[in-house]
């Protein structure tokens, strides 16, 4: 038979461009306010990882900095400075200088094989690899297992395997926020939520 089986999405597929912000809210008193936006921003996954909210764990999800707080504290509520990531990511990334995803395609610098293992594409690629941990036994091992369970997933129980890779359920309401200011309105029409509310969400993503 054949050879193995295409999933499609890519579970584990970096953008081959640079991640442009669809929000721009600004003025909340404290970071933890921008929650809501940043998941939508990022697609309900962790930037550098990939996990998906959807996918069985007990990570959490955390707010990080991409210029530490403690170098700039000026950036602290600043929206271009903080990203949406799980647990493990942000505890490896702590104050480690990364690789800004808004600024370069992690996609080019990295790639993820069928057996779980990611290799560095170039010298960014091995920075953002070093300064995550991505290629350790832990992030390898989950990977490797999430693809072959979702590899069969796609050919055996299409309706798991959407689930798995659909939106969550509890699309924040971006709308229903109301910021103290917002540099990008239109990003709010163009929201998860909106597109579920006017039938447009797509069906995987």
């Amino acid at each position: 038979m054949g050879g193995p089986v295409k999933i499609e999405p890519n579970p584990f597929a970096y953008a081959l461009i640079p991640h442009r912000r669809r929000h721009g809210p600004f003025g909340y008193e404290h970071y933890e306010r921008y929650r809501p936006w940043l998941r939508d921003e990022f697609c309900f996954r962790c930037v550098f990882c990939l996990y998906r909210e959807q996918w069985p764990s007990t990570q959490t999800w955390e707010i990080d900095h991409l210029h530490p707080i403690a170098k700039h504290a000026d950036r602290e509520k600043d929206y271009e400075n903080l990203l949406d990531l799980c647990r493990r990511c942000n505890g490896n990334k702590s104050d480690k200088v990364v690789p800004d995803p808004c600024r370069i395609a992690l996609g080019r610098c990295v790639q993820v094989y069928d057996d779980g293992q990611i290799i560095p594409l170039n010298r960014t690629g091995r920075l953002l690899i070093k300064a995550l941990r991505l290629d350790n036994q832990a992030y390898t091992k989950m990977r490797e297992q999430l693809i072959g369970i979702l590899r069969t997933l796609a050919v055996h129980d299409k309706k798991r395997f959407a689930s798995l890779m659909c939106f969550p359920n509890d699309l924040p309401d971006l709308a229903s926020l109301n910021p103290p200011g917002n540099t990008k309105p239109e990003g709010v029409m163009n929201s998860f939520h909106a597109l579920r509310s006017r039938g447009e969400l797509p069906g995987m993503y």
